[in-house]
């Protein structure tokens, strides 16, 4: 009888870790987080200046989700800009870009996005609402995701506008909207 015991115990407790492997493995697969597609993600900027639009990019960047609309609570979209990385394919302006009146870049070597929530709006709209810091200035700010399924992955894309002005960049100007652009396209694939 103690054997029959002994041997009963033993089929329960490695049933009971297979169970529990299975169900961590489970569970880890649906918050797994993205890999980003660096050379398809991209962060690009247009803003007025003379009354001429300037389309710029941030090149350096790193995003990091775990997106996934079945766990919308748990999922999160967070990004790190270089600012050193900006690009407006004229290079006196991308040098005073990053000095002191403009991005600091030399103090502010970063921009950082922290999501808060991911909420769904319709089909493949999504609402994320974070925190956007800029030269040590920290806004809330929401935006609108389209996220397109692909078969091993996920495009999301953001489309919103920034008031410069609010993280001191740049300063008064006659000449330079307030308003800037952000686009904001991020290509990510689970391992």
């Amino acid at each position: 009888m103690l054997l029959t015991d002994a041997l009963n115990f033993n089929i329960f407790m490695r049933l009971k870790i297979v169970l529990l492997v299975f169900l961590w493995g489970a569970f880890t697969c649906f918050s797994q987080e993205l890999v980003q597609d660096k050379t398809a993600s991209e962060i690009t900027f247009t803003i007025k200046n003379f009354g001429f639009n300037v389309v710029g990019s941030f090149n350096n960047f790193t995003i990091s989700s775990n997106f996934n609309e079945e766990t919308l609570k748990t999922s999160f979209f967070n990004a790190e800009i270089r600012v050193k990385s900006i690009f407006t394919d004229s290079k006196g302006r991308d040098a005073h870009l990053l000095e002191s009146d403009y991005f600091a870049a030399e103090k502010y070597a970063t921009m950082i996005f922290e999501s808060t929530e991911i909420a769904i709006e319709k089909n493949d709209k999504y609402r994320l609402t974070g925190f956007l810091t800029i030269k040590g200035v920290k806004k809330r700010v929401v935006t609108l995701l389209e996220v397109t399924r692909l078969k091993t992955g996920i495009t999301i894309l953001a489309n919103f506008m920034l008031d410069r002005k609010y993280f001191g960049i740049g300063g008064n100007s006659l000449v330079l909207s307030d308003e800037v652009n952000i686009k904001m396209k991020y290509v990510g694939f689970r391992n």
